[in-house]
């Protein structure tokens, strides 16, 4: 280990060691950098952070300045891509050991203005979140169910659903209650990528019951065409797209097991830059045949359960103009498996 790594690494552990406080900063960080004149290795470990920090700064400075000149120039599409990655990788570079930018990641702040954190976003979303995501895609049948898993392949996107209002995000797979969807989705796609880009957003029940054929079919609850998303632009804002089914509540009916609501991000055609114009939308629409169709090209994707109670009928009546189905009792539900879709362990401990 070489003397830098060591005295940064022994910074790092310096200010965990810290109690953090609201400073009131953009991200609202709430890192509290040590002192100095306490600890004379970690007054150290500052100044060789600060040394490499400036080196670094400078050379990403003078990669940017050099892009600049290739872009105003006219130079090759490759050549600027090579530009641009060697200043992101710097500009990564001259910030990836600040404490402060590691403890806000750690917080789940990011500005993504800023190529650290657009590096450390998508190095988090790469991690758990997506492992759990693949994971129950593919348990619960979401896949192959909805969309071949070879068209899916691994999403490039981070798609998270959440309800009007609410802190946290629905996390992938869970049983919520029909009620709480009642109103249209809040959606956030973190594309990973600089430019604007077009999308489709389509939210899908793949369990609704086909009483023809004595099975199951999709039924689409909301598209919306032509939403730009890129790297700083993260929450949909449907007012800048077109609706083209509005968004209408889960109601799984009463006799059936519990739905699966899946939402789809696809890219449009000619990475994003052109438009849907006259699509034709019906709630009866299967899935991937319309992304055929349009040559959309799906990048990300979340899902969520739900399960018939009263409030279901609600929806029925108010805004569906339909009476409430019954197709006969309600399932059991298994005291083994907890919301997320898991089976609980028997013993307390385990």
């Amino acid at each position: 280990m070489s003397a830098v790594t060591r005295v940064l690494n022994l910074g790092r552990r310096t200010c965990r060691a810290q109690v953090p406080r609201m400073l009131g900063r953009r991200l609202e960080s709430t890192y509290v950098r040590p002192a100095t004149g306490v600890n004379p290795t970690y007054d150290e470990a500052l100044k060789v952070i600060a040394e490499y920090k400036a080196q670094i700064t400078a050379e990403a400075d003078a990669a940017a300045k050099e892009l600049k000149q290739a872009q105003d120039s006219g130079a090759s599409g490759e050549k600027v891509s090579e530009l641009k990655k060697r200043w992101f990788d710097l500009a990564v570079e001259s910030e990836i050991r600040d404490s402060e930018v590691l403890w806000n990641a750690k917080m789940g702040k990011f500005d993504l203005s800023r190529p650290v954190y657009q590096h450390l976003k998508q190095k988090a979303w790469l991690a758990r979140p997506l492992e759990v995501l693949m994971q129950r895609l593919l348990q619960m049948f979401v896949l192959p169910d909805l969309m071949d898993p070879r068209v899916v392949g691994i999403p490039e996107s981070q798609l998270k659903i959440s309800m009007p209002g609410a802190l946290e995000a629905i996390e992938p797979g869970v049983v919520i209650d029909p009620k709480e969807a009642r109103e249209q989705l809040e959606i956030e796609l973190v594309t990973f990528r600089e430019e604007s880009r077009l999308h489709t957003l389509a939210m899908v029940d793949l369990d609704e019951p086909f009483e023809e054929q004595q099975t199951f079919r999709e039924q689409f609850h909301w598209v919306v065409a032509n939403l730009p998303f890129s790297m700083t632009k993260t929450k949909a804002d449907f007012a800048e797209g077109d609706v083209l089914l509005p968004y209408i509540p889960p109601h799984p009916a009463k006799g059936t097991p519990t739905h699966r609501y899946a939402v789809v991000a696809f890219e449009q055609s000619d990475a994003g830059q052109t438009r849907i114009s006259g699509v034709e939308a019906s709630r009866n629409m299967v899935l991937h045949e319309f992304a055929t169709k349009h040559n959309l090209r799906p990048v990300g994707i979340s899902f969520f359960r739900a399960t018939w109670n009263e409030s279901v009928d609600e929806v029925y009546r108010d805004v569906l103009n339909l009476p409430p189905p019954s197709f006969g009792s309600m399932p059991k539900p298994r005291k083994n498996i907890g919301p997320d879709g898991r089976k609980i362990s028997t013993y307390e401990n385990y």
